[in-house]
């Protein structure tokens, strides 16, 4: 089976879409979870820490393991972490635009080779972003396609420092691209 993918969606189609997830996985969430809990995936990676608690003696007694541990919203996260990985290889397959590779062109243009040096800033940035998602009480998802929709002054905060950030270390980590730049 070939998908057409010479043609990008419409923003209004994909924002139709979204907007009709977001208002069908609050409503499951609540559901299931027996509150309103909105759409994203960060429960799904405390789930996982939860597991890995019960591992250590002791852990099982932090009320923040114990909740991802035992609570139904965060096994349901940890599901769509796994849909997310199959779901893009899966379409990235079908759509034949599937291409890995170890070190991305631009990077190597401004950073050079080393996969030792794209490992470790991938790894601080994840920290980072981690360390974001926890600070801003929920990841970009939770925050912007749920936050937004329900006007949730803390969550517009953070979307827009999440474009900031993104915007500030784009232009550091790449300062030649983008614009009229991009020959350099």
């Amino acid at each position: 089976m070939n998908f057409d993918n010479s043609k990008e969606w419409h923003w209004f189609k994909g924002g139709i879409l979204v907007s009709l997830l977001s208002v069908a996985t609050y409503f499951v969430f609540a559901a299931i979870a027996e509150r309103n809990y909105p759409f994203g995936i960060t429960a799904g990676f405390g789930f996982i820490a939860g597991k890995f608690g019960s591992l250590f003696e002791g852990l099982n007694e932090n009320p923040v393991i114990k909740r991802f541990s035992e609570k139904p919203d965060a096994f349901i996260e940890f599901f769509l972490l796994i849909g997310l990985v199959i779901g893009g290889y899966a379409a990235s397959k079908l759509s034949n635009t599937f291409s890995p590779e170890t070190i991305p062109v631009v990077w190597e243009k401004y950073h050079g080779k080393s996969l030792v040096k794209r490992y470790a800033f991938v790894l601080v940035g994840s920290i980072l972003l981690g360390f974001g998602a926890a600070l801003s009480g929920g990841c970009t998802t939770g925050n912007i396609l749920q936050g937004w929709a329900h006007l949730s002054l803390g969550s517009i905060v953070a979307g827009v420092s999440f474009f900031a950030a993104g915007i500030i270390t784009a232009r550091i980590l790449y300062p030649k691209t983008g614009g009229g730049n991009d020959n350099n």
